[in-house]
This record gives C-alpha cells, sequence and structure tokens, in this order.
C-alpha cells in the first residue's frame, strides 16, 4: 500500500493580552493574602529570585487585569491559534476534515472542547478529537492526524493545543490555607497560549513542509507522577466527601513533584530525541533545529551540554526559547514553532524535531518536519 505525503501547509499560534513582566505577575494573577505563613515568606522571598533565573521575562496569561476575569476559555484560545493556521494555509475551513484538539483540561465535562471548537469555526462536517493531555498532546495528536492523512482515510487535518494555566492559577481558584510552596511556585513559570497546524495529504512528490515521522511513547509505568491536579472521580469515591470536602482539603490544587523534575524530565526528553532519531534510522547531528519543552533557562543551563553531545550538535540548534514567549506548557512547541516559521528561522530544506516531554507520568512525543 502506497502512502501519501503529509505537509503542514499552516501554523498558527494565539497568546492572549499584553506581555506580563515579573514585577506584574502577582498582581494580575491575584495576590496571596490567606495562604501560609512560610508560603507568604517564600513568595515574597524566593520569588523575585526564581523569576529571575527562569529567564523568562514576560509571559501572557488569560486574565483580565483589572477584574481578574478569564478573558478566554481553551476553546478561545485554540479557535485564534486555528484561525491563523487556516488563513496561512489559505483554506476554508470547510475543508478541515479532521479536528483534532489537545489540552490538560477542558471547557466542560461534557460536550467535549473539541466539538465546541468546531462550532466555534463554523465547519458543519468534520470527524472531531479531543485527547486530555499535558506537554506530549501534540506529538499525540500529530501522529493520529499524520496517520489518518497517509492512509487517505481524510485529506486535510487540524491540529490544536490549547494551554490555560491561569484557570489554575489565579488567587481566587486557591484553598489558600491549604497551599504550599510547590503551589505558589508554579505560579511563576506557566502560561497561556495555543498553537495550531494544518495538515494536507497529497500524491506529489516534490519536496517542502513534510512530516517525516511521529513518536509517541509513554515510560511512567512504576513511577511516580510528576504533576498532579485532583477534582475529578478519583476524589469523589467517598459519598460524604464530594465537592466542598475536595476544595477544603484543597485537592484540586494543581502540583508539581520538582525534585522528580529536576533529575527526570531533561533525561528522558533527550532519550526520547533519541528513540525517535533511532526510530527514522537519522544521524541527531543532522537536524538542524530541536524544538523542545525547556520551561526554564536554569534547566537549560544545567542540562544543554548532555543534549550538544549526546545530539552532536551545536547550542545554535536548540535554543532556549521562552524568553518572551512564556512557557505555554503543551502548547509551547507549537507556539515556538510557528513563531520560527513567521519569522523566517525556520528555512527551506531544514529538518526540525518538535518535541516535549511530560511529567505528569512520563511521557514523551513530537513529530520531525523537513521544511
Amino acid at each position: 500500500m502506497s502512502h501519501k505525503t503529509v505537509r503542514i501547509t499552516g501554523t498558527g499560534s494565539f497568546l492572549p493580552g499584553r506581555p506580563v513582566t515579573n514585577d506584574r505577575l502577582e498582581a494580575v494573577l491575584g495576590r496571596l493574602e490567606r495562604a501560609p505563613a512560610k508560603v507568604l515568606s517564600f513568595v515574597e522571598s524566593v520569588g523575585p529570585r526564581m523569576l529571575a533565573r527562569s529567564g523568562v521575562q514576560s509571559r501572557h496569561l488569560a486574565i483580565d487585569p483589572e477584574t481578574g476575569a478569564l478573558t478566554h476559555t481553551f476553546a478561545d484560545l485554540a479557535e485564534q491559534a486555528a484561525r491563523r493556521a487556516i488563513e496561512a494555509a489559505a483554506i476554508d475551513p470547510a475543508r478541515v476534515e479532521l479536528l483534532i484538539l489537545s489540552c490538560a483540561s477542558y471547557d466542560q465535562s461534557t460536550p467535549p472542547t473539541s466539538a465546541l471548537l468546531q462550532e466555534r469555526l463554523g465547519i458543519q462536517n468534520c470527524a472531531e478529537m479531543e485527547i486530555h493531555s499535558n506537554c506530549s498532546g501534540v506529538g499525540k495528536a500529530v501522529q493520529i492526524a499524520y496517520d489518518s492523512l497517509r492512509i487517505g482515510r481524510y485529506k486535510t487535518a487540524l491540529v490544536c493545543y490549547s494551554q490555560l494555566s491561569s484557570v489554575y492559577l489565579r488567587g481566587c481558584y486557591f484553598k489558600q490555607e491549604r497551599m504550599d510552596k510547590v503551589h505558589a511556585a508554579l505560579r511563576w513559570i506557566l502560561a497561556d497560549g495555543a498553537g495550531a497546524l494544518v495538515l494536507q495529504a497529497d500524491d506529489s512528490s516534490a519536496p517542502g513542509r513534510e512530516i517525516v515521522g511521529t513518536f509517541v511513547e509513554s515510560v511512567g509505568a512504576g513511577r511516580r507522577a510528576g504533576m498532579t491536579c485532583g477534582g475529578a472521580a478519583s476524589d469523589l469515591v467517598d459519598p460524604k466527601s464530594q465537592i466542598p470536602e475536595l476544595y477544603d482539603a484543597g485537592r484540586h490544587h494543581l502540583w508539581q513533584d520538582f525534585t522528580a523534575v529536576s533529575e527526570n524530565a531533561a533525561p528522558l526528553l533527550l532519550e526520547g530525541l533519541l528513540a525517535f532519531a533511532k526510530q527514522m534510522n537519522l544521524d541527531p547531528s543532522t537536524v538542524d533545529h530541536y524544538i523542545v519543552s525547556i520551561p526554564t533557562l536554569q534547566l537549560y543551563d544545567e542540562h544543554i551540554p548532555a543534549y550538544l553531545d549526546k545530539l552532536g550538535v551545536t547550542r545554535d540548534r536548540i535554543q532556549f526559547r521562552s524568553s518572551r514567549l512564556g512557557y505555554t506548557g503543551g502548547a509551547s512547541i507549537l507556539v515556538q514553532f510557528d513563531d520560527m516559521v513567521r519569522s523566517g528561522e525556520l528555512k527551506s530544506g531544514q529538518l526540525a524535531m518538535v518535541h516535549s516531554v511530560e511529567s505528569s507520568k512520563w511521557m514523551t512525543a513530537g513529530f520531525a518536519v523537513r521544511w
């Protein structure tokens, strides 16, 4: 069976609101006033230093700085990125036959946010899917779209990832008395944004914008979860402990195991890149750009020597790119990819590997494209 060529014909991204600089971050997110004294002391003493070491100068948050209200939902963010990708592909939204949205949460428990996005885009008929995932969601979505287009099931697919970290980070969300230092620190790392790709299949052998491989791998069996967020079925098993008790205990808070992330995230990302290259029978040193999920400059500086050694590349081929864009979690690699496409940094004929590691239960996923 012959397979069709799958190309990226349009990219798009969206960052909500005006850039929020480090000195304005606490005010925009909503100040913590009822948190334990040790958490408030941590915010005052460690926060500025941690923000300075992060290398992130500004980020975007879907928050009205005057009212504290969310300005966008997951579907809102995805819609803006999707429209830009569709415009770049110069197609009518009605041509989209497969729509895949990945996000860490959702606008409503039902209907799926992917169906809400379909409606917002005015697409009357298409196959739609939603992938519940954090940072590995882009790779998972692209793999499904790529395989579906290659075999001829569809001709045009739209892939989106939407990151709305603010919903978990605003002061009003927390049971502040139950907060710990990790909950506070996450407010200095995560940001909001969305990215999108239009993928199309054709029978041409002409070069350009061709996806040459995808990779998805989970290695979390037996490992403790590196990121958790409660509030769903497993927290509601006991009939005597429902939503009020869940909130009072702070089980709805987003939590990160920073020690596990520091020890495992970068090595697993590197292992994923090497496994991906081996799967494609590719010399990793021939890749022109590695676009990867690195949230802080501190982590980048700590681990980049191993990356340069194992991949056989120079620092300019695997850069820290969150400085002015912020770290938008699962959307980050698409936001960065779109930025490189629109700025002309990604040039014709170059090979890019776009790849993320997810700490929630330790997965890596991505795709490679010959531009």
